[in-house]
């Protein structure tokens, strides 16, 4: 096969993997995408594995955060087809992980390495650099494609998220590898496989039913909030009286309906809820009063500011817990800013792109995790995509949340595959700690997702609605919750060790 031919074989790959995610769920397709890129990369040097990586990289990424482009060329001031460079500029750092995969993968290939061995554990560390190095967006990791197999991602109680990953790799490590060997051992290889993959489907059966049985140690009735408020008027002054009265409505319907806690969505209240003047004021007394006329907790995000100078002022994404007596209990500022929707990440290359919050400065990151208190339970809020990450959802966790609330504004989206994928990574969550998980979601969507990741309740896009629902948990710790990421370390820790018997041994 030619060069060119390779190049355009390991795109076509890249693409038809993006088909095991949401909204198509392939989920089996994940199994094998990853056979026709090992299986290009098998004669060719570590440099050339690295740009036949990257080529499938850029194909999966493109079919997957296309709605980038959507995004910034509907609520910035630039064309759509402006758009497309930071969108190129995004897929190709991301995509450089998957390369990176690739000429490791080969390095050890040609020092006579199992890549069965090395192959689950490498691609984890790709993975969790991509979380953190450079704009750390772990969008879409490998395992994240199995969400809908609820018994068989029931073991990331103990790895997180990465352990799906590799066992995944792991399958197409196996099918690759049994390609070239004799067929005792294919049997033996995928005999193997099969052991594990299903073995844990089965564990994952039997510990879904253990929790089911278990005793409710905390009730809560609880009212999600979906305002449907477009986002090229959110931020318009004419607009905020009919938001306002919107979610008042809203709100009373929830509390009619007995929820005892009432959630609103990031940023749902359009205004400065500090401010002391006209007429974020006015609606900052209309907000306190409304909690007291329904005598019940309401949490509504909203922008908040610190003043640190005449001419000085840091903007925080802020997540308020209002009494039912109308007092602020406490409140959070978003630790993991957005990119291009809070901030825009190489500003000195990207300065032509205005930042999507229309009207607001760049954001600020907190720094405390805050867990907020109520008589039925503790919980932590993640604001939008903060749900994607799994340390940030372990670490309020580990405080002594035994809830977590994810608000969110998926309006930029539109009507693209990214508010299916966003729900379907924070459910993930869920699992992980073994605690449930709310969603209020300006546009959708809205959700309850419980212990085991099935999403029980959801609504759909574009649409002004609620979701009262009871729920009812039993205090159940994960390995996860109490312990962090052991899985990911030993699996930098392996890989390093073993890179570094590859470099000292001749290929």
């Amino acid at each position: 096969m030619s060069w060119p031919q390779s190049l355009a074989l390991a795109f076509v790959s890249g693409c038809l993997l993006a088909l095991a995610f949401p909204p198509i769920d392939l989920s089996l397709y994940a199994w094998i995408a990853f056979v026709p890129l090992l299986w290009l990369i098998r004669e060719h040097t570590p440099k050339r594995a690295f740009l036949l990586g990257w080529t499938a990289g850029m194909g999966f990424y493109l079919c997957t955060v296309y709605w980038v482009v959507h995004t910034i060329g509907l609520y910035s001031n630039i064309p759509t087809l402006v758009a497309v460079a930071p969108l190129l500029m995004m897929c190709a750092i991301l995509a450089s992980y998957t390369g990176l995969f690739a000429a490791t993968l080969r390095f050890a290939q040609q020092r006579k390495v199992a890549i069965l061995f090395i192959g689950p554990p490498l691609w984890v560390t790709c993975e969790w650099l991509r979380s953190f190095f450079f704009i750390g967006f772990p969008w879409l990791s490998l395992g994240y494609s199995q969400h809908p197999q609820l018994n068989l991602i029931q073991f990331v109680e103990f790895t997180s998220v990465y352990g799906l990953s590799a066992l995944v790799m792991f399958g197409n490590l196996t099918l690759f590898t049994c390609w070239k060997t004799t067929t005792r051992q294919r049997m033996q290889l995928l005999a193997t496989a099969l052991l594990v993959i299903f073995g844990l489907a089965a564990w994952g059966s039997w510990r879904r039913a253990q929790i089911a049985a278990l005793p409710p140690a905390h009730h809560l009735r609880v009212g999600l909030i979906q305002g449907n408020i477009p986002q090229d008027t959110k931020w318009h002054p004419n607009a905020a009286e009919e938001t306002m009265s919107r979610y008042e409505r809203l709100t009373r319907e929830a509390v009619a309906r007995g929820a005892n806690l009432v959630i609103w969505p990031e940023t749902a209240a359009p205004f400065y809820f500090q401010a002391e003047t006209l007429p974020d004021a006015a609606y900052r007394d209309r907000l306190l009063k409304l909690a007291t006329t329904v005598n019940t907790p309401i949490l509504f995000g909203s922008p908040a500011f610190k003043v640190n100078g005449i001419q000085d002022v840091t903007l925080f994404n802020r997540a308020y817990l209002m009494s039912a007596n109308g007092e602020i209990v406490d409140s959070y500022d978003k630790i993991r800013l957005a990119p291009f929707g809070e901030y825009i990440p190489f500003h000195n290359i990207l300065f032509f792109l205005d930042k999507l919050v229309v009207g607001i400065g760049d954001f600020a990151s907190g720094t405390e995790q805050t867990v907020f208190t109520l008589p039925q339970a503790r919980f932590s809020v993640l604001i939008c995509y903060e749900g994607i990450f799994p340390s940030l959802a372990r670490g309020f966790v580990e405080r002594g949340a035994e809830l977590l609330v994810n608000i969110t504004n998926d309006a930029w989206f539109g009507r693209s595959s990214a508010p299916y994928q966003h729900l379907m990574m924070e459910a993930m969550r869920a699992v992980e700690n073994r605690v449930p998980l709310v969603r209020a979601a300006n546009t959708g969507f809205s959700a309850v997702v419980d212990l085991d990741g099935r999403v029980r309740t959801r609504t759909n896009l574009y649409e002004t609605t609620l979701i009262v629902e009871d729920l009812a948990w039993p205090q159940v710790r994960s390995f996860y919750a109490m312990y962090g990421d052991v899985f990911v370390w030993l699996c930098v820790v392996s890989c390093g060790l073993m890179l570094g018997y590859c470099y000292l041994r001749r290929p």
